[in-house]
């Protein structure tokens, strides 16, 4: 099993990724929809700072039943720039919880009780697949890191789905999550990882 510090550390990686890809966007109009999805560039935004958090309280909170019940919302004044800045920060405070939580620590989650590594690894999965969403949105081509996706599919998409043939991890995570077809097969409907500890 991934360590936790090593596992925290892939949530950071991803986070600099999306902060050094989207970081040319800033003056452009976060307010237009992100493709493919019903929020704003915006709004996509905010969710990915929120999953970062949300998965943190989760591992600190040990809550057995669902989420915590936190509420996060766009400040008028918010500019761009701190949108980045903001899933950045979110992304550090899970890699420190994730670094200082127990293994047998246990929490809910939709797609299973899960545990810190867990947890890290949906992290990984939101910042990742929203960067592309994001960057997608911006005309920007992006592929996650093939590492930190590596450890994110070995984790929860391990045994859900067999596996198209594919040249990159980073690829085969955006088909796992529906975002690209991949090796002629398509876009995939309807998924979700299992969190759950094996």
């Amino acid at each position: 099993m991934e360590s936790l510090i090593v596992a925290g550390n892939w949530v950071n990686l991803a986070a600099e990724e999306l902060h050094k890809t989207l970081l040319p966007t800033t003056d452009l109009d976060w307010e237009s929809k992100t493709p493919d999805l019903d929020w704003t560039q915006a709004q996509t935004a905010i969710h990915t700072m929120r999953a970062c958090l949300e998965y943190s309280y989760q591992v600190v909170g040990k809550r057995m039943d669902t989420y915590q019940p936190v509420l996060f919302e766009k400040k008028p004044q918010a500019k761009p720039i701190e949108y980045l800045t903001m899933i950045s920060t979110a992304a550090k405070v899970l890699q420190k919880v994730v670094s200082s939580a127990s293994l047998d620590d246990r929490a809910w989650h939709a797609y299973g009780v899960s545990d810190p590594v867990g947890f890290a690894a949906m992290g990984v999965i939101e910042v990742s697949v929203h960067t592309y969403d994001l960057a997608k949105g911006f005309g920007i081509d992006f592929v996650p890191n093939t590492l930190a996706s590596e450890f994110a599919i070995n984790r929860v998409f391990s045994g859900t789905v067999e596996f198209p043939n594919f040249e990159s991890h980073g690829q085969l995570l955006l088909w796992l999550a529906g975002r690209i077809e991949l090796s002629g097969v398509a876009r995939r409907s309807g998924w979700k990882w299992n969190g759950t500890p094996r």
